[in-house]
């Protein structure tokens, strides 16, 4: 039905809302960009029965991959996880855990990135 009213899930000018968007969007892409170079390793995530989940990851792909293969999705900010990579056992909360993923078992230094990768810092 055409009320004349804009939705109501619409807040402010379309103008801020496409800028806003625009600005996520390059966000995303920087990041994306940042981690796709990176180095791959083997998963070592080790599943209730001990088994490693072998699997080939890289800072880039491991956002999806714990979402999509171990099941880290659905869950609060705040929520405390155990890390099962082999012989960590970190307490993590959900929204840190890809940055303790990339950090500490996949050597992904926030400010040099790996050695032979340099990061782009946007002002």
């Amino acid at each position: 039905m055409d009320n004349g009213r804009l939705p109501e899930h619409h807040i402010g000018s379309i103008a801020n809302s496409t800028s806003h968007t625009i600005q996520e969007a390059f966000t995303v892409d920087v990041q994306t960009n940042q981690y796709s170079s990176c180095p791959k390793t083997l998963c070592l995530y080790t599943d209730p029965q001990g088994c490693e989940c072998l699997e080939p990851i890289n800072c880039g792909t491991a956002p999806d991959h714990f979402k999509n293969k171990h099941g880290i999705r659905n869950m609060g900010r705040e929520v405390e996880l155990i890390c099962v990579w082999q012989n960590c056992g970190c307490r993590v909360i959900r929204h840190n855990y890809i940055r303790h993923i990339r950090e500490h078992h996949l050597q992904h230094d926030r400010v040099f990135a790996h050695t032979n990768q340099h990061v782009i810092h946007l002002n």
